[in-house]
């Protein structure tokens, strides 16, 4: 057997949970957080506060690491609300250098991290995975998923299911970790560096697992995985976090927006603009450049653009449906976006060829 250097560490740092957990009754919201883009973690808190959590024991802000304030932007976020289930997770300094040698930066090895520091950092029996590109359309809906998962003595419960080639050829219906309810119990009986993804042999072939989908395979015979026959609400813009790094990255180089996510967060951040006024992307009137000028550097003129924008535009409907949307900033959404309306009233997607992308990671061309 060749000898792997890269998991020998792993399991070296990783082969055991550092403390332990009393599995206090209720759930534990985790909220991994991009520390460059803020705004975003006010949006899941004031959408948490419109939600009915009485269940609900402990809110875990939980740092990516792909910032360099060791989370004071997010801490000045998280103390503007008086909710006293709120906390804020201490990154190590190891974990900052192993999150930063990660390629590419906000790939799924970073979000393993964050999993890992939350389950580490959380004391309920149940813990939700909340993904800061999702949002709430139902009050009810966390306390629907945990009462259910609680009383079938589930290890996850998930909303949606995967729809990985290699899962869809073996009939397993395993959730993704957006908006996934899992046993901390069921999370921690495994080492940390197994909830990882990678490239594993099975009895079903190789199959390459994203984060905590190796474990859900394993017990999927077990019955206590699955998806809800009847998920809560929400609209969910895939992709978000990691096309931003993509685009953060893209050294000067002109980007197609394909999926319309740097538009998303353009849109969510002049929704609440920062105090200093520093932003992580351009405002939305500088993307309406890129509707017409091919030199722009953010643009739209792909065919997969065309076909995809109806897709955004009926996921932007239900963002205005959700309860920290509605009203004002539901109105500023429709005016913002007003000029890529007309743009692909003219520029008009093909019904019969339906999405060109379908589930990707990232949005840019």
């Amino acid at each position: 057997m060749r000898f792997d250097p890269k998991g020998f560490v792993l399991r070296l740092l990783f082969g055991r949970w550092r403390g332990g957990c009393p599995f206090e009754d209720g759930y534990t919201i985790l909220l991994p957080s991009p520390m460059d883009m803020p705004f975003l973690l006010r949006y899941a808190l004031e959408g948490l506060l419109r939600m009915d959590t009485p269940n609900c024991k402990q809110i875990l802000i939980v740092p990516d690491g792909q910032g360099f304030d060791r989370g004071r932007a997010l801490r000045e976020v998280a103390d503007s609300f008086s909710d006293p289930r709120i906390e804020l997770v201490q990154l190590r300094p190891l974990d900052y250098k192993i999150i930063r040698s990660m390629k590419p930066p906000g790939s799924a090895a970073t979000h393993w991290m964050a999993v890992v520091n939350g389950v580490l950092n959380a004391r309920s029996g149940h813990a939700f995975l909340h993904d800061a590109d999702a949002f709430f359309l139902e009050a009810g809906g966390l306390e629907r998923q945990y009462r259910e998962a609680r009383d079938r003595g589930m290890s996850t419960l998930g909303v949606t299911a995967r729809n990985d080639p290699d899962f869809l050829r073996i009939g397993y219906e395993i959730p993704g970790t957006w908006e996934l309810m899992f046993s901390t119990r069921w999370a921690r009986s495994r080492a940390p560096y197994e909830l990882k993804g990678r490239l594993r042999a099975t009895p079903d072939g190789e199959i390459l697992f994203d984060s905590m989908l190796g474990p859900q395979y394993l017990d999927y015979p077990l019955g206590k995985v699955g998806v809800m026959a009847d998920p809560p609400r929400f609209v969910h813009f895939n992709g978000t976090i990691f096309t931003y790094r993509l685009f953060r990255d893209r050294g000067g180089a002109s980007v197609v927006d394909e999926l319309f996510r740097v538009l998303l967060l353009a849109i969510l951040e002049d929704l609440v603009p920062a105090g200093d006024g520093s932003r992580v992307v351009p405002r939305v009137d500088e993307l309406v450049e890129g509707l017409t000028d091919p030199s722009a550097p953010v643009t739209y003129g792909s065919e997969v653009a065309v076909q995809e924008y109806p897709v955004f535009r009926a996921m932007v409907d239900e963002l205005c449906e959700a309860p920290i949307m509605q009203g004002e900033r539901a109105g500023r959404i429709r005016g913002l976006i007003q000029p890529f309306d007309a743009h692909f009233a003219v520029h008009k997607a093909d019904p019969t060829l339906g999405s060109l992308v379908g589930h990707r990671t990232a949005g840019l061309g």
